[in-house]
């Protein structure tokens, strides 16, 4: 299968909320509440990727799709923490193609554009239960740190930052 990673447009705010959604649904069962995963987290996407998409003072944010012959595979996205740190918000492989090296594609594309934007480290913060994403990270050269406890759609849940001090080890580690 063929897949392009390219940069996202307002026009793909929809999708990326819908897989954002069907993302969290499949990998976050039992991490966070059914009732929020089913209810409100969607809508609650949905206005958060319309709003990224339409703020109109100049930010180096970054969001990356891919894009299947069928419909967006996947997306990773980052804003800036900092004059030279960025925050990998998101990264969300279709639940069907996780596990294809999909996901270390966009960590890679993403570690390349940032360092283009000027960051020269980044961190994210993964749910603490969210083993298969934490061992994932680690072999992208990922450090964890301390966990801390975060509201996510308003319910307390246990995250654990994972930083690289260095984009360019993401970098390799993504690569081809």
């Amino acid at each position: 299968m063929t897949i392009e990673i390219r940069p996202a447009t307002a026009a793909d705010a929809a999708a990326i909320a819908d897989l954002h959604q069907r993302s969290w649904r499949s990998a976050y069962r039992g991490l966070l509440p059914d009732s929020y995963l089913d209810g409100p987290a969607g809508d609650q996407l949905a206005a958060h990727w319309s709003g990224a998409f339409a703020k109109d003072e100049p930010c180096r944010m970054m969001i990356l799709i891919a894009m299947a012959p069928d419909g967006i595979a996947g997306f990773v996205a980052a804003w800036p923490k900092g004059p030279d740190r960025a925050l990998i918000d998101n990264l969300h492989v279709a639940p069907g193609l996780r596990g294809g090296g999909l996901g270390r594609r966009l960590m890679g594309r993403a570690a390349a554009e940032l360092r283009r934007l000027g960051f020269r480290s980044a961190f994210l913060e993964v749910i603490e239960g969210n083993h298969d994403a934490r061992g994932f990270y680690r072999r992208l050269g990922g450090v964890e740190g301390a966990p801390f406890v975060e509201p996510i759609g308003g319910h307390p849940t246990r995250v654990i930052p994972v930083a690289w001090d260095d984009l360019a080890v993401l970098e390799a580690a993504g690569g081809p």
